[in-house]
């Protein structure tokens, strides 16, 4: 699944503000409603960019051209209307919308608290200390997430690559081997449908990477993912990121431990 939105605005989050790429992204922004009769003419101009830079611009983004733009451009007014429905939650009988939602977000959590993740945790975490080369990835808030995790293990001594463009982050999966571990981020299980479009996963399943996801999602199961992490959720608007936020948190405590142990065995 391909979201336009979210690909322009991590775009214009990771590229510098002079570039070409930062321009056209934000004008799509900010005209998206009123561009289904432009012309690649039209747009280059309106950006003053030259044609050959928005054809460039929409292959950056993972496009195959100006038309495959224009069809995510028809197609965002329906995606927008389905987006708005995010913002609903569960009521909760409180004084105001804000206790409300606060009550909503502690009561998903408790969902958190019920599901079993200890022992998936703790495997994770053991291949986390194990592996010289570990990545996180997630999509937009998921990504957020990692990039907390690779703040917080990097006070262990731990480093792990994230990147926010998306782009990158499917160029480093496809040119990771065996030796590399790959965390998820993926409350909805989707990442792969964005990552895997249009091409074959992994053809040699013995070179790939060692992958865990992170997940709400119970019923997927794909071929090339070691091993899941699934949580309990009610997947509205109240839910996410807080319980990646804090499974997050508690691989960094799980880390810490580890390490604790280990020193106390080299220590006697």
């Amino acid at each position: 699944m391909f979201n336009l939105m979210i690909i322009l605005l991590s775009t214009i989050n990771s590229e510098p503000k002079d570039s070409n790429n930062y321009k056209i992204a934000k004008f799509i922004i900010e005209n998206i409603h009123n561009l289904e009769e432009f012309t690649l003419t039209d747009f280059a101009q309106s950006c003053y960019v030259s044609n050959s830079s928005i054809s460039r611009f929409c292959r950056d983004i993972g496009l195959r051209d100006f038309h495959a733009l224009k069809n995510q451009i028809a197609r965002f007014a329906i995606e927008h209307e389905h987006a708005k429905g995010k913002f609903n939650f569960n009521d909760f009988e409180a004084q105001s919308l804000s206790k409300s939602y606060i009550l909503s977000v502690i009561d998903n959590l408790k969902t958190l608290y019920n599901s079993h993740i200890e022992n998936d945790l703790e495997h994770l975490v053991e291949d986390i200390h194990a592996y010289k080369k570990v990545a996180a990835f997630g999509y937009m808030q998921s990504e957020n997430v990692a990039l907390n995790l690779q703040y917080d293990l990097q006070t262990n001594g731990k480093i792990l690559f994230t990147c926010i463009k998306f782009i990158d982050q499917v160029d480093y999966i496809n040119n990771a081997d065996e030796e590399t571990l790959i965390i998820i981020f993926s409350e909805s299980g989707t990442y792969f449908d964005r990552v895997f479009q249009r091409t074959k996963p992994f053809k040699n399943l013995k070179m790939k990477p060692k992958i865990y996801m992170i997940t709400s999602n119970f019923s997927i199961s794909l071929p090339y993912i070691d091993a899941y992490v699934r949580y309990h959720s009610r997947n509205d608007f109240a839910s996410h990121p807080y319980p990646l936020i804090i499974i997050s948190d508690l691989i960094c405590v799980q880390y810490t431990k580890i390490l604790q142990e280990k020193n106390n065995k080299t220590a006697l």
